[in-house]
């Protein structure tokens, strides 16, 4: 931190973090007695750091009532002691024990399907465990899972960085708080390049089809590759399924959708030859993709038009958009504050906000609202939409949702509102009628348009789509779970012996966590299934029915106590289903909890 100096770097600390940071390097929980002295806070900080900037001291674990302490600080709340030790591990701030190596029989191989986030840590982890021998299949040109696919105008993360990391490699120097889809996919690949995965790692490699070998004890899996169109069949005794849940791209059902004469590009399918320059342009959907894309390329083209349904509720972050440079930097650079940044920004975007999802039955706004913290937030959001566009009454009766907050996803702002009060902007409430080889019709007119980009997401419930999984005594499991999408713990799915989903259904949150935490949650518990496995000497672990069905109850059971399973507005966590198939009514402590290890008395070995 040699252009700064350190009075200049705590004066543009946030004050809670850097009591956090006070408080652990300190080793007194009562370091700092009062969390609004900020002056306190930072000449105790001038006190402390020293030796630990010069190499003198390095930061330790903190014992129990220090990390206690400095949790509380972090988020400027008591927060419950069963989140200390998912702060050690998540934060990093220690001590957390590695798992021990695994020991698999000779010969047992794992597929691992999809080299994206879940699929290239999959692969890491098994190596660093010694089970060495498994083959990583993507059918992509290269690894990155959605950070390659997803390369749209604006296309760039809305977690912040330091969050929606491995907590093993938290600050690979990212250039802004929320990076953008080059950044992460460079993370990605980096991440598998450091791994080791070399030969084992098959790009432009499909799978077509998988069947259970009763006499064999593994999956036969048939391949193919994508270039050459050359198939193969592998033998694998585990598969793990890791193809994201959110690959699918959906199209919206319009008459004449495919009469369109011009380009019509999903964000998920974006074609870079299309220049956009000067060009009429439609976006079909308002939603997170949207969000990016519209602000993205509303400077360059002549004129856009966003056909909306439905309204999102936006909130906006102070360090979206901005570039991590500087004393920015510098702060991260002092011993401990990234790991009580991470933490904070966690709970932030984590447990901080389940109070706010559950439905209170008792509550009398239940159209607007759904407890009193949501009815709070959702004037909040108001507020912001007001500061935006309120003096625009047009756009302020177009952008005002008519649902309770977090029932869509929460979408951090990138520019929306500003890129819809400009002159070559046109939001489009109407609904569409037809789509023609000219443009599209609503029931307010037609549009006469050169481009058209649909921002209509993905198809949650296709979740092994377009593979064949044909599991024990020949049960079709891909019809079934099209049919019905159940997965016990959102990762094993019935007569699948030794296949695990990553994610299944109903196998992520919708409010709080991110892609990352929810991969490496995963994987441990993957991990710990394979243990499980070998320690028992059984050749196959399959979840019993009655345990997958009276999960399957309970999850029932508990999705209407969120607000996303109201009934009143459609969302991507349901889609076309008559309930939500996405993610868990679960808080992120009770998700992390649960993907420790596998309960044995959950499985059938054989």
């Amino acid at each position: 931190m040699p252009d700064f100096t350190l009075d200049e770097i705590l004066a543009h600390a946030d004050r809670r973090t850097l009591a956090a940071v006070v408080t652990h390097l300190s080793g007194d929980p009562d370091a700092v007695p009062d969390l609004r002295d900020r002056e306190q806070i930072e000449a105790k900080a001038a006190e402390v750091l020293p030796p630990y900037l010069s190499g003198e001291k390095t930061p330790q674990p903190p014992n129990d009532e220090v990390l206690q302490a400095a949790m509380n600080h972090a988020v400027g709340a008591e927060v419950p002691a069963a989140y200390r030790q998912l702060a050690r591990e998540q934060a990093g701030v220690g001590p957390v024990e590695p798992p021990a190596p695994l020991n698999p029989p000779d010969g047992f191989h794992v597929l691992i399907i999809g080299a994206g986030v879940t699929g290239v840590l999959m692969a890491r982890v098994l190596d660093q465990l010694g089970l060495t021998n498994f083959t990583v299949v993507e059918r992509n040109a290269e690894p990155g899972g959605t950070w390659y696919v997803n390369q749209y105008p604006g296309c760039r993360v809305d977690t912040p960085s330091m969050l929606y990391s491995y907590s093993f490699d938290p600050d690979p120097d990212w250039p802004e708080h929320f990076s953008h889809q080059p950044e992460l996919l460079r993370y990605v690949k980096q991440t598998a390049e450091r791994s080791g995965l070399n030969d084992r790692l098959r790009l432009n490699t499909e799978v077509e089809r998988m069947m259970w070998s009763e006499a064999a004890g593994a999956w036969l899996v048939d391949v193919r590759d994508t270039v050459t169109g050359a198939t193969e069949q592998l033998t694998a005794q585990a598969v793990v399924a890791a193809m994201g849940i959110l690959r699918v791209p959906k199209l919206p059902d319009i008459p004449g959708r495919e009469t369109f004469a011009g380009p019509a590009l999903h964000t998920a399918l974006w074609d870079k030859s299309v220049d956009l320059a000067g060009k009429r342009v439609g976006v079909i959907g308002t939603g997170a993709s949207a969000n990016q894309v519209v602000p993205a390329i509303a400077p360059v083209v002549d004129s856009l038009v966003v056909y909306q349904r439905s309204a999102h509720w936006m909130m906006s972050h102070p360090k979206y958009g901005k570039v991590l440079e500087g004393i920015e930097k510098a702060l991260f650079q002092v011993p401990t504050y990234r790991e009580w940044h991470r933490f904070s920004e966690g709970w932030k975007f984590g447990d901080g906000v389940t109070p706010m999802v559950t439905v209170d039955p008792s509550w009398p706004h239940l159209d607007r609202s759904v407890n009193a913290a949501n009815d709070r937030m959702r004037a909040q959001l108001t507020e912001y939409l007001e500061s935006q566009v309120g003096d625009r009454p047009d756009l302020m009766e177009k952008c005002l949702p008519n649902f309770p907050p977090y029932g869509k996803r929460l979408i951090v702002d990138n520019g929306w509102y500003q890129a819809l009060r400009r002159p070559n902007v046109r939001l489009e409430t109407s609904p569409i009628v037809e789509i023609d080889e000219a443009g599209v019709r609503t029931r307010a007119g037609h549009d006469d348009l050169d481009v058209l980009v649909y921002a209509t997401g993905f198809q949650a419930d296709k979740v092994l789509w377009p593979i064949q999984v044909t599991g024990a005594g020949g049960v079709d499991v891909t019809a079934r779970m099209e049919a019905e999408p159940e997965a016990y713990l959102g990762v094993a799915a019935a007569d699948a012996p030794n296949l695990f989903i990553t994610p299944g259904p109903n196998g992520i949150l919708g409010h709080g966590g991110n892609g990352m935490l929810f991969a490496e949650c995963h994987v441990r518990y993957i991990v710990e299934s394979l243990r499980l496995l070998f320690e028992r000497g059984a050749t196959a672990m399959t979840v019993k029915p009655e345990v997958l069905s009276a999960y399957q109850q309970d999850l029932l059971e508990r999705l209407p106590n969120f607000v996303q399973s109201l009934t009143t507005f459609d969302n991507w966590y349901r889609g076309d289903r008559d309930r939500v198939i996405a993610i868990a009514p679960k808080s992120l402590l009770e998700f992390w909890n649960d993907t420790r290890s596998p309960d044995p008395e959950a499985y059938a070995f054989s």
